[in-house]
């Protein structure tokens, strides 16, 4: 058609319906081409995780098998180091056959309610080491003085009761140790807590060179109770330098309120068995546990035959001990007067030098 050549309605409404039909066509097969990508991708996608699930739920199958004990065709053996676990509670074997034999000996136990009573003697656990008669108050300080052959260093004992303490003084007054209450469980809640004074008072008595032990006043009425008192124990003491041993104290509660404690009618064999337990978790951390106890607990409710090879620390307030049996401490007064420490304390003699073992 030539350049003046004029076109007709007709011509150009065709033309531009041609052009029209061009554009949409390419729109349309770029928009085909886009979503077959998208297509492609979420396959590839689809394929990946499908993968890794498999790989996952291959690897649970034979965790699984291996779990069961399915017996593959070949062992590999791989060197690694063994932790050795501390058991939940110890197992004390009640069958074993302990020596209660008594010997022809006799002691004085005196009762509130029924006066003297006399009590025979173990034969084959230890006896005192210690003649009454070498026993003598200072007469200046009230302090206990043993002159036998057997060396002996002076304690005190304390807790929360006593207050801010000044252990310089008391180190300069002449004593040698100090057996700190680190916590208790409470004899009616029968929550564990620790002594609020517990770590001022083993810093301070630790600074001023006093070798130390601690005491925990149990109210366990098993032996996971008593194996929980003794984790509890030790955690307190994780850093500081015990030498001196870990006592267990459990005593006759009498609560002012009326309150019945919760160990108030505890067995003798239970409450062996808790010792027990609470000091065989004690020595596996390498401390020395030791019985804290007056004359009617030692003899009334511990069954001592079983438990040869454990100190007691003894209480009796008076001016010789009675007790017939070995013990390495003894609790002389509970209203002693020492310089650093406001009020009544309780004050130790000991012939045995823990921290030099």
């Amino acid at each position: 058609m030539a350049d003046n050549e004029v076109k007709t309605p007709g011509a150009l409404a065709l033309d531009e319906l041609t052009e029209l039909s061009r554009r949409t066509e390419h729109v349309k097969q770029r928009r085909d081409r886009s979503v077959l990508k998208a297509m492609t991708a979420a396959v590839i996608a689809l394929g990946v995780a499908v993968t890794v699930l498999a790989v996952a739920v291959a690897v649970c199958a034979v965790g699984w098998a291996n779990e069961q004990g399915t017996i593959v065709p070949e062992v590999v053996t791989v060197e690694k180091e063994v932790t050795v676990e501390v058991p939940q509670f110890t197992i004390l074997d009640p069958s074993v056959d302990y020596d209660r034999a008594l010997s022809d000996e006799t002691f004085t136990l005196n009762d509130s309610s029924y006066g003297p009573i006399r009590m025979p003697v173990y034969a084959n656990v230890p006896r005192c080491a210690y003649p009454s008669e070498l026993f003598a108050a200072d007469e200046l300080t009230g302090y206990m003085t043993y002159s036998g052959p057997d060396e002996y260093m002076a304690g005190v004992d304390v807790s929360v009761y006593q207050g801010d303490i000044d252990w310089q003084a008391v180190k300069a007054a002449g004593f040698d140790f100090a057996m700190i209450r680190c916590g208790n469980r409470g004899y009616v809640t029968g929550l564990v807590v620790e002594d609020s004074k517990f770590k001022q008072n083993i810093e301070g008595a630790l600074d001023a060179g006093l070798k130390v032990g601690v005491y925990f006043f149990s109210q366990a009425l098993s032996m996971e109770e008593a194996l929980d008192e003794a984790n509890f124990v030790i955690d307190l003491l994780d850093g500081y330098d015990v030498s001196f041993p870990v006592a267990f104290d459990w005593e006759v509660v009498n609560d002012p309120d009326g309150d019945t404690p919760r160990t108030a009618y505890i067995d003798p064999e239970q409450l062996t068995n808790n010792f027990l337990v609470f000091a065989q978790r004690l020595e596996l951390e390498g401390y020395t546990p030791v019985i804290y106890a007056n004359k009617k607990t030692t003899v009334w409710k511990y069954d001592l035959p079983r438990m040869a090879g454990y100190d007691i620390w003894y209480a009796e307030y008076n001016d010789t001990p009675s007790l017939p049996y070995r013990y390495e401490m003894w609790q002389y007064s509970s209203k002693g007067s020492v310089p650093g420490i406001n009020g009544n304390v309780d004050l130790n003699i000991c012939f045995k030098d823990y921290g030099a073992e």
